[in-house]
């Protein structure tokens, strides 16, 4: 499919069809940000970016970018939790990750063992929040869209459109019933702290930075060894932004659906045409059957003539 530009409050994404199946690295994976989303991710991944990392990995690339990838987003958690198809090593996030530098938020963080394993060179970042302060935030943003009823209507729909995203919702929706054991409200608190804790465990103190966005540039500068930008440090995804973004997102899910649903039955029309001219006025279910069998013949003339006119 041809590319789409989404036009967001907080910067324009253009869409790509990339399958990483046949990837592979492309720059060194550099920093491995672990922290839970709504800590500062996305202020992160624009401090990254300013620093000069070549690309951050964010569930925006998985949600807008390249919504293709959460087909092996989704096998990695069936791996990972339905034990089908292999567990994930360097050899699938190098596919999927290559052309990043850093990574951050979900779908990746489900993985943060395997990204630590996998990645023993890269330094690791645990963005952090007050937890009721994060858990407000959550429930007011991401749990209350994957928990809605409009989230599980345009699942199906994106399923039966076989849309470009059909797989991002059924990614997400995995993913957080996993981080949080399928409820969120009764078990976020808890698995916020059992989640920090257990990526300390993981992590020399050498490798590892706990950071707050709020402290600003220089622990995050002293700590990767760069030297502290003239700008303010970004500050991006504030609740009230990432709703609208959501709101907006939906609009053009909608609109790609009716353009779906209109190349549809366009198709449809044009087969039906296509039969009319072939049966005549008679358009009985002998006839159609009659016509479908001679339909290749009639494409292989119309190929044919098409062909020659071209010589």
């Amino acid at each position: 499919m041809p590319s789409q530009v989404y036009r967001f409050a907080d910067g324009n994404v253009v869409t790509t069809d990339i399958d990483r199946r046949h990837c592979s690295r492309e720059v060194p994976m550099r920093v491995l940000s672990l922290g839970l989303c709504r800590t500062g991710s996305l202020s992160l991944v624009k401090a990254l970016k300013t620093l000069g990392y070549s690309h951050t990995y964010h569930a925006n690339d998985a949600i807008f970018a390249n919504p293709q990838d959460c087909e092996l987003w989704l096998e990695a958690v069936q791996a990972k939790f339905e034990g089908k198809g292999e567990p994930w090593g360097r050899k699938e996030f190098d596919q999927l990750l290559g052309h990043c530098q850093a990574v951050t938020d979900i779908p990746a963080i489900l993985f943060a063992e395997e990204l630590i394993h996998a990645y023993p060179e890269a330094k690791v970042i645990l963005t952090v929040r007050d937890v009721d302060d994060w858990h407000r935030s959550v429930k007011n943003t991401i749990d209350a869209l994957i928990t809605s009823p409009a989230f599980h209507v345009f699942n199906i729909v994106d399923y039966i459109l076989r849309s470009r995203t059909r797989f991002v919702r059924p990614v997400f929706a995995k993913v957080w019933n996993q981080l949080f054991e399928g409820d969120f409200e009764q078990n976020g608190r808890r698995v916020f702290h059992e989640h920090y804790k257990r990526i300390e465990s993981l992590v020399p103190p050498e490798r590892l930075l706990i950071y707050h966005v709020k402290e600003g540039w220089e622990p995050l500068c002293g700590f990767l060894n760069e030297p502290v930008p003239s700008v303010p440090m970004p500050h991006e995804n504030e609740m009230k932004t990432m709703q609208q973004k959501f709101q907006k997102a939906l609009v053009y899910n909608a609109r790609d659906y009716l353009s779906s649903i209109f190349s549809i039955l366009s198709s449809a029309s044009f087969a039906f045409l296509t039969l009319s001219a072939l049966c005549g006025e008679n358009l009985t279910a002998p006839k159609v059957l009659d016509a479908m069998k001679n339909a290749p013949n009639v494409f292989k003339t119309g190929v044919s003539f098409v062909s020659a006119s071209w010589k």
